[in-house]
């Protein structure tokens, strides 16, 4: 990002203006301690005294102006880590949302990207059932249960995140039709698993899954409009 950018060469220049600052000092302090005469000459000239003073009065200035420009620098770069999350990691769940998704799908733009990439979407099936009968509370809830177990094993399968609302999508290069099976049985089991524990309220998916070269397609839009459609089944 632009803005990424201006602050990390801001901090370079600020870490040479200290750098030069510190260099100038050891250079006049050492000066000082070594040439005895030099100090004489300064003690016993008024202006050129009052001169040195000055000198000594803007470095120390010049150096708590630099400190402050670095806690500047340290909020900025706070602020924009906590706009970053804002834009690209979604509010509820914590995990990428669409915009990051759009970022990922940009670098897929022509055939030979799209070798061996494989593209799933998930929808939890019981959430309309959820919100009805026990609140949206609950139902944003499920969706968060389900992003945490859907990111930590996409996390090691490729790249994971919703599509807004009630679509999650998983993006897995290198893949075929086993490895992505295998992904969406071992997604499936993880939620199992939690059933176990949620009898009450459990996470029901409906998934598709799409191939990059078994369908043709030229653009990773093509992939997820054809994995979409094979989701809500609309031939």
């Amino acid at each position: 990002m632009p803005e990424q950018k201006f602050v990390k060469n801001f901090r370079t220049a600020k870490i040479i203006q200290l750098c030069l600052l510190a260099v100038i000092e050891i250079i006049f302090s050492v000066t000082l301690i070594m040439d005895s005469r030099l100090r004489r000459m300064i003690y016993a000239d008024r202006t050129l005294f009052v001169l040195c003073a000055i000198i000594w009065v803007l470095m120390i200035f010049s150096f708590i102006c630099l400190l402050n420009d670095f806690f500047k620098l340290r909020a900025l770069a706070v602020g924009s880590h906590a706009l970053t999350q804002t834009a690209y990691l979604d509010s509820l769940t914590s995990i990428p949302n669409r915009h990051s998704l759009d970022a990922v799908f940009r670098t897929y733009t022509n055939k030979k990207s799209m070798q061996h990439i494989g593209c799933a979407m998930f929808t939890i099936s019981n959430l309309k059932r959820i919100n009805e009968t026990e609140g949206y509370h609950a139902g944003d809830r499920l969706i968060q249960d389900f992003c945490s177990i859907f990111e930590a094993l996409g996390d090691s399968a490729g790249f994971v995140g919703r599509n807004g609302g009630n679509e999650f999508v998983a993006v897995l290069s290198d893949c075929s039709r086993e490895s992505i099976e295998d992904f969406i049985s071992e997604l499936e089991s993880k939620i199992s698993l939690y059933n176990i524990e949620h009898e009450k309220m459990p996470i029901k998916i409906r998934s598709a899954y799409t191939l990059a070269e078994e369908e043709q397609v030229q653009a990773f839009t093509q992939l997820l409009t054809a994995t979409y459609n094979k989701l809500y089944h609309i031939s």
